[in-house]
């Protein structure tokens, strides 16, 4: 794009943006909290930036506006009723650090495997994640990290061998006496 298309471009954004951020904001004022209101509006002008080919001329490009708008707040609450449905969730479900404290009289290697699932990269853990408490198919885990099945199961693979590694490891007659004194509650309990 060079300098006279891009300053077009600019021109035509700022003529729409100034015709009609006053009635844009205005409809998503009446359909939102006040707090959600710029986050919105930004976001319906984001959209029309990104295609501003597609605006039609006025004055059909305020009613296009007010199309956007109308998807960007239906998202919106949606954003809002997760969060609501996740606060909830998190409020009837234990603490994790709590259950896990339970979970680890029970079987001692639990803390090994919370210990070696921290030592993952970020999306190798949220592939266990998924998998294993969430209890996704390959197939949704891969759509959830945006990759192929193939590129997720090669993550899965990798990070389930990883965290059986570092537990066999730890659990092993080999398992040094240097790493009992780091993990006394885990020595009484791990498995000869």
């Amino acid at each position: 794009m060079n300098s006279r298309s891009r300053s077009h471009r600019e021109e035509s954004f700022e003529r729409l943006y100034e015709a009609c951020y006053r009635d844009i904001t205005a409809y998503v004022t009446r359909r939102t909290t006040a707090s959600d209101v710029g986050d919105v509006v930004a976001k319906v002008f984001a959209v029309a930036w990104r295609r501003l080919e597609r605006v039609p001329e006025p004055p059909d490009d305020r009613l296009w506006l007010f199309g956007v708008a109308r998807r960007c707040l239906s998202d919106s609450q949606r954003s809002d009723n997760r969060q609501l449905r996740l606060r909830a969730r998190l409020a009837r479900e234990p603490d994790l650090a709590a259950n896990t404290r339970h979970s680890v009289d029970a079987d001692p290697r639990l803390e090994l495997v919370v210990s070696a699932m921290a030592s993952l990269t970020s999306n190798d853990r949220e592939a266990l994640r998924l998998v294993l408490w969430e209890e996704l198919t390959h197939a949704q885990a891969a759509t959830i990290l945006n990759c192929t099945i193939n590129a997720f199961e090669i993550r899965y693979r990798r990070a389930r061998n990883a965290v059986k590694d570092l537990v066999e490891k730890a659990t092993s007659p080999s398992f040094t006496t240097t790493t009992l004194i780091n993990k006394p509650d885990i020595a009484k309990g791990v498995p000869k």
